[in-house]
């Protein structure tokens, strides 16, 4: 028999393997089970388990939020920290007005984006960061030089030099 130890194990090497673009699915897919059941203990009026739920789908909200590096995805990720702020405030306003359409709100909001990671390849962010860390090689910049100026304010030459870039 499995004990906790070796599947704690597996699921951290699982994890750790997991491609960015998967991982943000799964963490979308959670967030959609979090408030879901959420939406079902405020019917139920179960407030305990309802605030347990939007707690840790507006956990996650903070954690997508969190990782978006605005240098490599633009636009993109100014558009995607707009909604992870909406569905944050929407998890505040459900906790406070105890009404439902927060939920459905932030519901509408995941699953079109759910649908557009799933479509990402894996892979994609790799190559985004390795293309932003990896300086472009082409070809070498020529700039002039002054000289120094003669003792009566003339241009004694000009000159033209090759910077080197080095990789």
């Amino acid at each position: 028999m499995y004990n906790n130890h070796g599947v704690q194990r597996y699921r951290e090497t699982d994890i750790n393997s997991m491609s960015k673009e998967k991982m943000i699915v799964l963490l979308y897919e959670k967030m959609q089970q979090d408030l879901i059941c959420a939406q079902k203990a405020l019917r139920a009026d179960d407030r305990v388990e309802m605030t347990k739920k939007i707690n840790h789908s507006q956990r996650i909200v903070s954690e997508l939020r969190s990782a978006l590096d605005h240098s490599i995805g633009g636009e993109v990720a100014t558009n995607l920290d707009n909604l992870y702020d909406f569905m944050f405030h929407q998890h505040l306003e459900v906790l406070v007005d105890l009404n439902e359409v927060h939920i459905v709100n932030c519901l509408r909001v995941i699953e079109p984006l759910m649908k557009a990671w799933r479509q990402i390849p894996n892979g994609t962010a790799e190559k985004a960061l390795r293309e932003k860390v990896t300086p472009k090689v082409g070809p070498k910049p020529a700039i002039k030089e002054q000289s120094p100026a003669d003792s009566s304010g003339d241009q004694v030459g000009e000159r033209t030099s090759i910077l080197s870039v080095s990789a």
